[in-house]
């Protein structure tokens, strides 16, 4: 596929040491006392980051005690809607911290003060920090049970290790030799690409993808051994790994690359840094991900992928020339060894000539800053917004459609990763100006479906900040959050129950915040935004037998209010 982009390879002198496994590493504890099976991986591919810790299965269930790995102490505790849910952070005096999220609550000791805090603030969502030696814990001290709070799909405990003084995560596998995984990664497909006007795949002047097949002991591309290519070309590989008695789709440790056995690519994650993570986007090819789905991850580095883990990355390409031969060979482990090859060759083809299409779309430098005033709309880019040079495609339709009150904007590709935030405003006719604080920024699907991208009024413009190309446009929400108590109980009499249930939705631009009040004073009730639902746990709330009411009241972005009194017995 012969894409908008513009290539300008340069070498990512940025290195970590590998850490080897050994004798010296502390000997923690294992957080769960049930059998160990991994269902996500350090350094697994996910959508605008690496997977920072291990995702620890609990059978489906919630409820499972949480360990502390070692004696130390509590630095932080951060309670969210999303992300990390129930969050708990311990410093060690090895110089590590460990950090257990998605949990269901805390323990007594340590879920006394964070209720104390959270009803201190009036607040489900807190975040508090300890001083060393404030809040000590010992080796193997129950510190909490496991859940499924915050972001969380499904009930696990995501645990990591991190190095105290960076906080940088670091793969937990590497402190562990309990964890049984004997299966080997599998490779599923090789992608050749094209990188110059000139270059060509079989042929064409397209890329190339083939998925694999494996015999004699390794992978290879399926259908070929050998494939012509003529001019500057580079390859990737879609990897996964399984470790054992587990289904779960985790990643790899260490990819390396040698073409006519010389080493010439090698990218490590057994450690990087939180402000790192979305440089994923540019180690992946983000386009083929879009359009199909596949995890392909680059041997060859963009000029503004920045990630560390890249231990030898000379923006290798091949410079594929008539009868040249180029025998290329993967090597890829997991962290506890389990090694796959794939074997290819590539033969330099005689040149092709391809009618060049030209056009006259702006050229975006990637570390350069750019401020677009163009058909209406405007766009600022600050500069390593992109990780490599690409067209800008502009575009207005002007045929209005059910649900928006503006053109539709097309920006960008929305195929092309951007790695820092655009600022981009949307003009407001005179014409809907009396609506300027509902109006959000909409995206538009190819399908012309709309969802909220936020946004205020500044100056005439409907503003938004970004890290998304696409079709946008101006849509109103005026209609407020939607509540509805959650399989009450006959006459509202909750005295067999444990907790009460108020199920919460938005039709567009979402939940903003909530306020419960029992008989006029607040009430801690616990919001899980990805089922839309507040729960307040009797035992949480200072409120004893006997009739109550309860008043619970929700705004959305735009501020649209939605009141719910009901009285209930307890």
């Amino acid at each position: 596929m012969r894409r908008r982009l513009v290539f300008t390879l340069l070498a990512c002198g940025l290195s970590w040491g590998i850490i080897a496994q050994n004798d010296s590493r502390p000997d923690y504890v294992l957080p769960l006392k049930i059998k160990p099976v991994v269902s996500g991986s350090f350094g697994e591919l996910r959508s605008n980051h690496f997977h920072s810790g291990l995702d620890l299965t609990t059978n489906g269930k919630t409820g499972y005690r949480v360990y502390s790995s070692d004696k130390g102490s509590v630095s932080r505790i951060k309670v969210s809607s999303a992300g990390y849910g129930k969050a708990l952070y311990i410093d060690h005096p090895t110089g590590h911290t460990t950090v257990y999220a998605h949990m269901e609550r805390y323990s007594d000791k340590i879920d006394s003060i964070v209720r104390a805090r959270q009803y201190a603030e009036k607040s489900f969502a807190i975040e508090l920090f300890f001083k060393p030696g404030e809040l000590p814990v010992e080796r193997g001290e129950v510190v909490g049970y496991s859940g499924n709070s915050g972001s969380s799909g499904g009930p696990h405990l995501h645990y990591e290790i991190r190095d105290k003084a960076t906080q940088r995560p670091m793969d937990p596998m590497l402190f562990r030799n309990d964890v049984e995984d004997d299966v080997k990664p599998q490779i599923q497909g090789l992608k050749v690409y094209t990188l110059s006007s000139e270059s060509s795949v079989k042929g064409k002047p397209d890329d190339y993808y083939s998925p694999t097949v494996h015999y004699e002991g390794k992978f290879h591309p399926k259908g070929w051994k050998q494939i012509k290519a003529y001019g500057k070309i580079g390859v990737g590989v879609q990897v996964l790994d399984y470790l054992s008695d587990s289904w779960r789709k985790c990643g790899v440790s260490s990819i390396k690359l040698y073409a006519n056995d010389t080493l010439v690519f090698h990218s490590l994650i057994n450690q990087f840094s939180f402000a790192e993570t979305r440089y994923l986007n540019a180690q992946i090819d983000y386009a083929e991900k879009i359009s199909t789905g596949k995890r392909i991850q680059r041997s060859f580095v963009l000029p503004n992928n920045r990630i560390s883990i890249n231990q030898k990355a000379n923006a290798y390409t091949i410079e594929a020339r008539p009868g040249q031969i180029y025998n290329m060979k993967y090597v890829i482990k997991d962290v506890t060894g389990n090694t796959s090859e794939l074997n290819f060759t590539i033969l330099g083809d005689d040149p092709t000539h391809f009618t060049e299409h030209v056009n006259d779309m702006k050229v975006l430098k990637y570390n350069q800053s750019y401020s677009i005033d163009s058909l209406g709309m405007k766009l600022e880019i600050p500069k390593n917004a992109l990780y490599e040079n690409a067209e800008l495609l502009m575009h207005r339709n002007d045929t209005l459609i059910d649900g928006l009150l503006s053109s539709i904007y097309t920006i960008g590709d929305s195929h092309i990763p951007v790695h820092k935030y655009m600022t981009i405003g949307i003009p407001v006719s005179d014409s809907i100006k009396h609506l300027k604080d509902k109006l959000c920024v909409a995206g538009v699907t190819a399908t012309n479906k709309i969802y909220s991208r936020g946004g205020h009024y500044k100056d005439g413009y409907i503003q938004t900040s970004t890290r998304n190309f696409g079709r946008m446009a101006l849509a109103v929400d005026t209609i407020p959050p939607r509540i509805r108590l959650r399989k009450a109980p006959a006459g509202n009499n909750y005295s067999g129950r444990s907790s009460i249930e108020v199920l919460i939705s938005d039709n567009f631009s979402g939940i903003k915040d909530y306020e419960c009040l029992i008989d006029g004073e607040w009430a801690l009730f616990e919001y899980d935004a990805k089922n839309s639902r507040l729960t307040g746990f009797f035992k949480n709330i200072p409120i004893k037998s006997g009739k109550h009411e309860l008043h619970v009241t929700v705004k959305d972005q735009k501020n649209n209010q939605s009141e719910l009194k009901v009285p209930f017995t307890l």
